[in-house]
């Protein structure tokens, strides 16, 4: 099971605010993995994926992790 941080929607809603992706429709934790904790979003503007960096990973490895996936997005899009 991948999934390490358990979160609410009362608190994934507050941090979905600072972003412009629509009201959460659902979500869902991903439990494929083995560092990070990832869930699936669905909101009135589509699906997402929402990782959140475990302790496991160094701080300056997050951007390089970052820029896989705006690669992976941009090449699958």
């Amino acid at each position: 099971m991948a999934v390490y941080t358990h979160v609410s929607s009362e608190d994934l809603n507050l941090f979905l605010k600072d972003y412009e992706i629509g009201k959460l429709i659902e979500y869902v934790g991903i439990s494929e993995g083995v560092e990070n904790t990832n869930y699936k979003l669905k909101t009135e503007k589509g699906s997402f994926i929402l990782t959140i960096y475990e302790d496991r990973v160094e701080k300056k490895d997050i951007p390089f992790f970052s820029r896989i996936y705006v690669l992976f997005i941009i090449k699958w899009n």
